[in-house]
C-alpha cells in the first residue's frame, strides 16, 4: 500500500485492502486458498468501485477559482500555434511550452492557426481549453 505514494492513479491501495481481507480469511482457514483468492478479488473490486471516487475528491481536491484564473503553470491568454487540425468538441493534441497537451475547443481549428488558452478542463486538469484567434 506504500507504493501508492510513488505511483500515481490511486489504485494500488485497493489491492492492499484486498490483501488484508485475504489475510483475515487465512487466519481462520489457512488451507482455504480458493476462499482467500475470492475474498481478495471481492474486497479489491468492491472497495475500488465504492471508495475511489470519494478518495479522489479528498486527496486530489477541486479547483474553486474562476475558470479564467491563472492555473499554475498554464497562464490563461497564452498563445499557441496548432500543429494539427482540431475538431469542435473533440479532444486533440497541441504543443505548449515544448510539451504535448490534450486540448478541446468549441470551434474547429485548422493546423497552423493561432489559438489562445482560455482555461483548463475542471474534470481533467491536464486538458487545455482553447479558442481560435486571428493572427495579427
Amino acid at each position: 500500500m506504500l507504493a501508492e505514494l510513488a505511483i500515481p492513479g490511486f489504485v494500488i491501495i485497493f489491492f492492499g485492502l484486498g490483501c488484508w481481507g485475504a489475510a483475515v480469511v487465512a487466519v481462520f482457514a489457512p488451507d482455504a486458498y480458493s476462499a482467500q483468492v475470492i475474498v481478495f478479488l471481492i474486497v479489491s473490486i468492491a472497495s475500488l468501485m465504492t471508495l475511489r471516487r470519494v478518495a479522489m475528491r479528498v486527496f486530489v481536491g477541486r479547483s474553486e477559482g474562476a475558470e479564467t484564473d491563472d492555473l499554475g503553470n498554464v497562464p490563461v491568454g497564452a498563445r499557441i500555434t496548432l500543429d494539427q487540425d482540431l475538431e469542435a468538441g473533440q479532444i486533440g493534441r497541441v504543443r505548449f511550452r515544448g510539451t504535448m497537451w490534450d486540448a478541446v475547443s468549441e470551434d474547429r481549428l485548422s493546423a497552423g492557426s493561432d489559438a489562445e488558452i482560455t482555461g483548463v478542463d475542471k474534470a481533467n486538469r491536464s486538458r487545455l481549453k482553447i479558442k481560435g484567434v486571428s493572427s495579427v
